[in-house]
């Protein structure tokens, strides 16, 4: 499987790499465009401590809602590319996005869905959390004042052991809550770009649809992804140091250059990435393809459809990336 991703971007580097560039690239703007917002309001109102966190946590949610939308739209694109690749179809972006057409509605729905949910959901969970939080210590402290103990004078500091155990008390559960809540979601939605791309579903089907693949296959989905993380990370780690140097000293040698020569001066960087994402992207198209093999025959349709291309008979599924219709 990976290395049939990397066979499949060797042999057509534009359609997938250059695709999930344009992507990348268009998804590097928005961020820029919102630090340049952020930096402004710093610099001309001097915003309080508490204000600067506000920014802050919208800074992390909105990266958070790019990348998932980068990640979207690139899987419904290649998906269309790679399902053309096996059946030996034009494996062209101009093809993938003409059979992209019809189902333009159901992947922008599925993508809005990634991108606003997950981000309201960490976001209620964060305030009912903190509600929590605050209200144990102000019971702590009534607690401590009811007894007659001054918070100032009386009290005797933690030592520093002390206090890294109170909050890890507080913080490590409430991350780990919050992760676990939010990988199970990314579980749950894990197919719907691609079979909002590739089946004849609507929005809340193509939802539904994923939801049901993934949780017929858990294990081996689980499996899979992690086995995928351990392949990435021998090819991450060596560049991760260089690339970080590299970016620092990129930083301080073009901070007095506009922001549009920095974002161009990055597109090397931006290609790197895009690069990563069409590898991670084309492996879960594939591994959504084997589900489907193993637990609904989709190869002999595959194999109708590749055995009509070779022999030049116009292709049934041409308005259908899978040649699948008994989903709809």
């Amino acid at each position: 499987m990976w290395a049939d991703a990397v066979l499949l971007l060797r042999r057509h580097p534009f359609q997938f790499v250059i695709s999930a560039l344009v992507l990348t690239v268009a998804g590097s703007l928005i961020e820029s465009a919102w630090g340049w917002v952020v930096t402004t309001l710093v610099d001309e109102s001097d915003p309080e401590p508490a204000q600067l966190a506000q920014l802050g946590t919208l800074s992390l949610l909105l990266s958070l809602a790019v990348f998932l939308t980068v990640f979207a739209l690139t899987g419904a694109l290649q998906a269309v590319l790679v399902v053309q690749t096996i059946v030996g179809r034009p494996v062209t972006i101009r093809a993938a996005l003409r059979l992209l057409a019809p189902r333009i509605r159901a992947v922008l729905g599925v993508t809005a869905l990634l991108t606003v949910v997950p981000q309201l959901v960490l976001l209620a969970l964060i305030a009912v959390l903190s509600v929590f939080i605050w209200q144990w210590l102000s019971s702590e402290l009534d607690a401590f004042l009811a007894t007659g103990g001054d918070p100032v004078l009386d009290s005797v500091p933690p030592s520093p052991s002390e206090a890294l155990i109170a909050v890890a008390v507080i913080v490590v559960p409430t991350f780990a809550l919050l992760s676990l809540v939010w990988v199970v979601m990314a579980l749950a939605l894990l197919f719907a770009p691609i079979t909002a791309a590739l089946e004849p579903l609507r929005f809340g089907g193509a939802v539904r649809r994923s939801m049901l693949l993934v949780g017929n296959n858990l294990w081996r989905i689980v499996g899979i992804i992690l086995l995928n993380l351990l392949i990435a990370l021998p090819i991450i780690l060596p560049l991760f140091v260089p690339l970080v140097l590299i970016g620092s000293i990129f930083s301080v040698a073009t901070a007095d250059l506009p922001s549009w020569a920095q974002e161009v001066m990055s597109w090397p960087f931006d290609l790197m990435i895009a690069a990563f994402i069409a590898w991670q992207v084309t492996v879960l198209v594939l591994l959504y393809i084997d589900v489907r093999i193993r637990q609904e025959g989709l190869a002999a349709d595959l194999w109708q459809r590749r055995t009509a291309a070779s022999s030049g008979t116009p292709d049934g599924g041409a308005g259908d990336p899978t040649g699948d219709t008994k989903n709809g």
